[in-house]
Order: C-alpha cells, then structure tokens, then sequence
C-alpha cells in the first residue's frame, strides 16, 4: 500500500507560552510531550499551526514572548506555520493586507524561536480560509498546499470546477497552488461510535483516495478521550495499513 497520510494541530499557541512562562522542557511539557512520543513510536512528524496573539489571564500574550527552542528541535519531529491572529480574527475577516501583515508577523517569530528549517510545506488557515487572493505569497514562502474543510461543502469560495475536483479525488490545483481536502478530525473520531470503528473507517477513505489528512486541535489534546484517539489512530495508519507519514 502506497497511500500517505498527514497530521497537523490547528490553534497552536498556549503551550509556547507555558514553556516560555515556566522554562519548561518541550518533552517535559503536556503538550508537546505527546507529540514527541508519537515521534519516538512511529517516527510521525507533526505540523503546528500558529494563532500570534491571545489573551492569557486577561493580558493579550504574543508570538514575540516565546523563548528560542532551536536546541530542542535538532531531531526535526515538530514543524510550523501560519494559521491566523487569533481565534476572533481569521483570516476570510482581514484585509489581504492585514492578512499578509499577520502572516509575516506569525512566521517572523518562527524564525526567531524555531529557525528557518522548520516551517511546514502544508497549511490550514483559521476557520477554513483558503485566501487563494494570496497564492504568489504563498508559493513565494515554499508552501506548497492549503487544507481546505473536513466540511461536505469542500471549499468556500474555489471556483465550482475546483470544489467538483476537491469532491472526487480529495485535492485539486488553482493557480498552481494544491488545494487538499481535509478529511478528519480526531475530537470527532473519539466518539464512541466511530472509535470502535476507526481501521474501518480509514481503510474506506483510503480505497476511494490516495491520502488521509487528520488533524486536531491544541486544545481538544487536553481531553484524554482525544489522546487515546490519536494514539490508536496512529497506530491503526503505521502499523495496520503501513502508511507512510508525509513530511510536514
């Protein structure tokens, strides 16, 4: 079996500002320390995708506090990216200036905090935005594809021949940038239901498309219904169905 599979956490910021706030180790961290286990186990590399601001206990908190990570970083298991603002402010509300000023903003302070080898291939905007106004920025900084909705409307605002694309073979191309369709999300996958069910439902997925994406949220990692689902869902695509994992 050929077929290739991609996970990434959207809504990244408080843990990297707990590691920061409290020098903490990011294998030490709650957080980052199942991402690193998912590493050591299966060899999975992990895309994260950045808010640069949130209030924390009342304080508006940024990107520009987290502390340099270089160090910890040396085995490549972890990678970065934009995503948006913050949770009020998604990119399909910003101007494209605004929205082109947040992105510099975001992926400035990776390289700050994280160096320059550690940006991520793929992204995944706040609330879906697909931004494709942006496409000549985007392949400028070496992205090389946009998740679009997990959603059955598979994109919001492509021309109705992409999201026809995106509907029967999970990807399509728009002005030389790859449009990819999302197709998971753990906190979803955790229900009792599906997560009896999980190697069924991948192996369905699979048979009708070449890749799986999957993904989760910062937050939803919190929960240990969530943990338990990533972990067997890793398992089940590594070691059941042998998929390799795609580089971040």
């Amino acid at each position: 079996m050929n077929n290739k599979f991609h996970f990434s956490v959207d809504d990244v910021f408080e843990s990297l500002i707990e590691i920061s706030d409290n020098n903490i180790p990011l294998k030490k961290h709650w957080f980052f320390k199942i991402l690193y286990n998912l590493w050591k186990k299966y060899k999975i590399k992990t895309a994260l995708y950045l808010f640069y601001q949130k209030k924390i206990n009342g304080k508006i908190r940024t990107l520009r506090e987290v502390k340099n990570i270089k160090d910890q970083l040396k085995e490549n298991w972890i990678y970065f990216n934009i995503h948006a603002l913050d949770h009020q402010n998604p990119p399909f509300s910003q101007s494209l200036k605004n929205q082109k000023k947040t992105f510099e903003k975001i992926r400035d302070e990776i390289t700050r905090f994280a160096g320059k080898k550690n940006f991520s291939s793929f992204i995944r905007l706040h609330y879906y935005s697909e931004s494709f106004e942006l496409i000549k920025y985007f392949r400028k900084k070496k992205i090389k594809g946009l998740f679009t909705t997990d959603k059955k409307t598979v994109s919001y605002k492509l021309p109705q021949k992409n999201k026809d694309e995106l509907f029967i073979k999970s990807f399509s191309f728009f002005k030389k940038l790859k449009f990819i369709r999302t197709d998971f999300r753990i906190e979803k996958l955790s229900h009792k239901q599906k997560f009896k069910k999980l190697k069924s439902i991948f192996l369905e997925k699979i048979n009708n498309k070449k890749d799986i994406v999957i993904y989760t949220h910062e937050y939803e990692l919190k929960k240990k219904i969530n943990i338990k689902c990533l972990r067997k869902s890793i398992k089940i695509l590594v070691k059941d169905l042998k998929l390799k994992n795609i580089k971040p």
